[in-house]
């Protein structure tokens, strides 16, 4: 068994023992929040939207659910996940599946529309050097790209794996986003029209939206509501989510 492979191994055995919890359940809270949890990364599959709570009980037991909703944001659906502790998720599609990354650890979960989990698996490209901000989907290529953060810094590193991150990687390629704050970075990100957009805050405390690729920067635009949590593309129109469960499509013809 590879190097990776155990780390994978480790991280579901450390989930099973968690949600095993203590036999005894007087000591043991596993009281459920997620009706007021903030959610988390937002992806698109199916004409749905797709999103995670951001587990804030601090209880045992299974703490974090796949949540459904229409385009408009009725709540259609919620699946168990039977996670616990993974903070906030990123998200993305591939068109048939859902993919998650715990920002703190970099681990990656494969799920199904109705919260069924095909595999996780450790992240080959975080370490102590780097911090997960986003993962998306390119179909143009049939590639996951996922972006990371020199913590404290504007600098980040954006690298490509192949379906089901079984594939060759691309060499990694740095970027200089300077448009973000370096003490929170870049949120989540999302592929569109050959760009990879990212979501973040300014310098300032406001919620922004900014373009890039290759080196070359594209537009970018200032949100009303600086609480933004997650990004997601939808029938070519980008859309951010917020922590209260509202999602709303960017006016792509808005100036910088």
């Amino acid at each position: 068994m590879s190097h990776r492979e155990l780390l994978a191994t480790a991280a579901a055995v450390a989930v099973a023992l968690v949600l095993a919890g203590c036999d005894d359940e007087d000591e043991i809270a596993t009281d459920r929040d997620t009706l007021t949890d903030p959610i988390a990364d937002v992806a698109a599959l199916g004409g749905y939207l797709f999103t995670t709570n951001e587990d804030r009980s601090g209880h045992g037991g299974s703490q974090i659910d796949l949540f459904k909703f229409a385009p408009g944001g009725f709540p259609e659906g919620r699946f168990g996940l039977g996670l616990n502790g993974m903070g906030y998720l990123a998200a993305c599609s591939d068109g048939e599946s859902l993919y998650l990354q715990a920002r703190g650890t970099g681990q990656l979960f494969a799920v199904s529309p109705v919260g069924e989990i095909g595999w996780t698996r450790a992240d080959p490209f975080v370490g102590s050097h780097a911090l997960a901000c986003g993962i998306a989907w390119r179909a143009d290529v049939d590639s996951f790209v996922v972006i990371y953060r020199d913590p404290g810094t504007t600098t980040y590193t954006t690298v490509q794996y192949g379906p089901g991150f079984a594939g060759e990687s691309s060499l990694p390629e740095t970027h200089e986003l300077s448009l973000f704050d370096p003490a929170t970075g870049v949120r989540a990100v999302t592929w569109l029209d050959g760009w990879l957009w990212a979501l973040g805050a300014d310098t300032t405390g406001a919620a922004v939206v900014q373009g890039f690729a290759g080196g070359v920067v594209t537009r970018y635009f200032t949100l009303p509501d600086e609480t933004a949590c997650g990004l997601t593309a939808v029938d070519g129109t980008l859309v951010v989510a917020y922590p209260d469960r509202r999602f709303e499509a960017i006016d792509d013809e808005k100036e910088p």
